[in-house]
């Protein structure tokens, strides 16, 4: 029987982006990947030089919905699906313009709800699938200056929840990956001027790289994982000091 699948990894060029799919193609050798990026594209040529015939890279907008539509059917087939893809903007409400606002929205909750849609028939037809979704600690913990994006990986998580309970018994597992402090993104800026405060809030007393995320993402997409469906895991050195 061909087990080949068709792995889908949106915001492949971030750092956690590429470290799930660095993990994900050496653990199923043979596996088809359309790698999505929004804005750099040149972070993924050396993974297309390494795998030509097992990887396609995307450069897809998800504000742009022409762009996001041609995505949508050409992903319908896809047996993996990881939503890593994501807007962060940081300012306090008043502080956030209506288009800054509307950019997460779109991004964190539209696109990824729609990205799940256009799956969900293929998979529930084979009936098997995964998907896996990344959130944020911030869901569950108040950080300042992160209410909207906050709010928008709080929809994350209450959507693969209930995700889950509606297409668990179709053979679809949907779960969350929710990081902490990784050494990734916004964080970077973060710790230019507050290193020692962030490292202090961690139990683990180092700051996570995007491999232990990847790592965890990797199990879950994995058949060892076959029995969970519908949970947010946090991988965050136990990052609960503090608000």
């Amino acid at each position: 029987m061909n087990d080949k699948k068709k792995v889908v990894i949106t915001g492949a060029s971030s750092k956690i982006g590429l470290a799930i799919f660095n993990e994900l193609v050496a653990a199923n050798p043979g596996d088809d990947f359309i790698l999505q990026c929004s804005t750099n594209p040149a972070a993924l040529e050396p993974t297309l030089l390494q795998n030509p015939e097992r990887c396609e890279i995307r450069k897809v907008d998800f504000l742009d919905e022409e762009a996001l539509n041609v995505f949508l059917q050409c992903i319908r087939d896809t047996d993996i699906l990881v939503n890593a893809a994501a807007v962060t903007i940081t300012g306090t409400l008043p502080q956030l313009e209506v288009e800054m606002i509307r950019r997460m929205m779109r991004v964190n909750i539209e696109a990824l709800t729609r990205l799940c849609a256009a799956v969900i028939p293929g998979m529930t037809a084979k009936r098997r699938g995964c998907i896996v979704n990344i959130s944020s600690v911030t869901a569950s913990r108040g950080n300042r200056g992160q209410s909207v994006y906050a709010g928008t990986k709080g929809y994350i998580e209450s959507f693969t929840r209930s995700l889950a309970a509606e297409y668990g018994a179709k053979g679809i597992r949907i779960n969350c990956v929710a990081p902490g402090p990784i050494h990734s993104g916004k964080l970077e800026e973060l710790l230019e001027y507050a290193p020692d405060e962030v490292k202090k809030s961690i139990a683990a007393n180092r700051l996570g790289e995007p491999a232990d995320v990847a790592n965890l993402v990797g199990f879950l997409c994995s058949d060892k994982a076959a029995f969970i469906n519908g949970k947010i895991i946090g991988v965050d050195g136990g990052f609960m000091r503090g608000v």
